[in-house]
């Protein structure tokens, strides 16, 4: 028979790893939320110091290689070009599935950006029926119009751990459908250079001549569940880690008593 501790035998040990394991993944959970909290909280202090600001002309706000200064209201004169329109992927509004429409806008001389360039402006949410370009039940007012929303930095796929797992567009060919306003991946299908930025509509001037797109919602500015799910993630951890202190505990009485 065996001299050592029950404990430190075989099948034991490896339980003992495993829940270390389980126990040291539950607490990084819950640290990964509580940095989700602070980046939410970060992000709500930007838009609203950036919000209650008079919206800016584009050209004004976009200084060339410097970082994009999102969430600012700007406001941009041009000619949509529904053509050249994209539908953004997975979007839903009041729990329907459907798309956002992304349309190039190419701006006036006046402003202020290199002639005939544009920047993408995120419209409006479609059914998920209508996926297929232009949506001509969607369509933007012919003629020069006039946009203010917020500005945003182009997105990019995820990188790290979660690339794995993440949506992906094609990385060849022309994108009628999208997840992602990646400026980069979308400019060689335009047939004019894209401002290194997209734009949020929140007020158009002539609106819409047709019911869709349906206007998006304001940015959700709660801190989230961030925090009740990084309370549960410990929880986890401190009732795995007392629930297996019992479990020695019982199981080396039994092993006193035998």
């Amino acid at each position: 028979m065996s001299s050592k501790p029950v404990l430190l035998r075989g099948r034991w040990l490896v339980g003992h790893v495993l829940a270390l394991v389980m126990i040291g993944l539950f607490i990084n959970f819950g640290f990964w939320q509580l940095r989700r909290l602070d980046q939410r909280r970060a992000r709500n202090a930007i838009v609203d110091s950036r919000t209650h600001l008079p919206p800016r002309p584009l050209a004004d706000v976009l200084v060339p290689g410097a970082e994009v200064p999102e969430y600012a209201e700007v406001t941009a004169v041009g000619t949509f070009d529904p053509e050249h329109e994209v539908l953004l992927r997975g979007r839903s509004l009041d729990g329907r599935p459907g798309f956002n429409l992304l349309t190039p806008l190419v701006l006036d001389d006046s402003a202020g950006e290199s002639s005939g360039s544009a920047v993408l402006v995120e419209r409006g949410w479609v059914p998920y029926d209508r996926d297929s370009v232009p949506v001509t039940d969607a369509l933007p007012p012919a003629g020069s119009v006039s946009v203010t929303g917020e500005l945003r930095a182009p997105q990019t796929p995820p990188t790290g751990p979660l690339a794995a797992i993440a949506a992906h567009d094609p990385p060849e060919g022309a994108l009628v459908q999208s997840f992602y306003v990646d400026i980069a991946r979308l400019a060689p299908q335009m047939p004019y250079p894209l401002v290194d930025a997209y734009v949020v509509l929140r007020q158009q001037t002539p609106p819409n001549p047709q019911r869709l797109p349906e206007p998006l919602p304001p940015m959700e500015m709660g801190e989230g569940p961030h925090l009740g799910y990084a309370l549960q993630w410990f929880g986890m951890a401190l009732v795995g880690a007392i629930g297996y202190a019992f479990l020695l505990r019982s199981t080396t009485r039994r092993s006193a008593r035998a």
